[in-house]
């Protein structure tokens, strides 16, 4: 994993390198054979060519693993064991249009509400609570407390209607619990993502570096199937397209099951009769087990590419059978 792979772009740099390598070379034996003649030129293209193949190959190789260096590649670090006391939560709910399918019983967002409270009535007392609500962008709710009163009248009046749009933007969402999150407080923290994994925002891996900086575990509960659902609305209705047809909308496990595993967490389904008491799993005990910090790798591309720049000196400036 590179932490800046839009570098590799610069791997086109090498179609001009080369091309101009190979008109060196065919200008230097053109050269040669001027000054020595065809005939007494035999040997020295021969030394020359060599030569001409290793500085050439040295040069880039060094402009390769210099790319690849200053990309910036991660590995895992050495996972951490941390024992904390305290712990916060933080549910981030989607709440487009989408969650109101009924693929999940009585719906997406009603089953959603109904882990929620789950959650609540388990672990409340030993933990402090956050709500955030997302479709484009994310807002939250209610601020981390330990006072569970808000939260059923705030579930009470949830659903499409509390935000103005209509798509779901994971990034946002996820970017609007991170705040939620006190900034200094030394806690386990967990976020629970209420949604059905589909994603009209930008790509989620930079705000995940985010959670993964700050020891934040993402649990991931899919709402609905992948065989989908028509979207209910008022009235028994369904919502529709342009062009009449019925709006389906389907489960995207694995956006949801990304953003577990990038964060060392977990991907649950809603429909999973026993989903409760997976989710007390989850908690485990005081002591934390954060994901496998990321750790900067670039130092042996680095190294490669200062022996390669070495080798092309070398070669160039080091006379062969006494030459050149």
């Amino acid at each position: 994993m590179f932490r800046y792979p839009h570098l590799f772009f610069g791997l086109l740099l090498l179609v001009p390198v080369i091309i101009l390598l190979w008109l060196e070379f065919l200008r230097g034996r053109r050269d040669l054979e001027y000054l020595l003649g065809r005939w007494r030129a035999g040997n020295y293209l021969d030394i020359f060519t060599v030569k001409w193949f290793f500085s050439s190959l040295a040069l880039v190789l060094f402009i390769v693993f210099t790319l690849f260096a200053a990309a910036d590649p991660e590995r895992k670090g050495r996972p951490e064991i941390r024992t904390i006391e305290s712990r916060d939560i933080v549910f981030a709910l989607d709440v487009s249009l989408s969650m109101l399918a009924r693929d999940s019983s009585p719906s997406r967002l009603e089953r959603s509400v109904e882990v929620m409270r789950g959650i609540l009535a388990s672990r409340g007392g030993t933990s402090r609570f956050s709500l955030v609500v997302f479709q484009e962008i994310g807002v939250k709710m209610i601020p981390i407390t330990e006072d569970l009163a808000m939260f059923e009248t705030v579930f009470q009046n949830i659903g499409p209607q509390v935000l103005s749009r209509r798509g779901s933007d994971l990034k946002a969402g996820l970017a609007a619990s991170f705040d939620a999150f006190p900034g200094k407080v030394e806690s386990e923290k967990l976020l629970f993502v209420f949604s059905d994994g589909e994603n009209f925002g930008g790509a989620v891996k930079p705000v995940l570096e985010t959670a993964r900086q700050r020891g934040i575990r993402i649990v991931a509960l899919g709402a609905g199937t992948v065989e989908g659902a028509a979207i209910s609305l008022e009235d028994e209705q369904e919502l529709r397209d342009s062009a009449g047809n019925r709006v389906i909308t389907r489960l995207n496990p694995d956006n949801m099951r990304y953003l577990a595993e990038e964060t060392g967490g977990e991907y649950f389904s809603l429909n999973d009769p026993a989903l409760m008491s997976k989710l007390d799993a989850v908690f485990g005990s005081s002591s934390v087990r954060y994901n496998e910090p990321r750790e900067s790798a670039y130092r042996p591309y680095l190294l490669i590419a200062v022996f390669a720049l070495y080798i092309y000196f070398l070669v160039r400036v080091i006379p062969w059978k006494k030459t050149f």
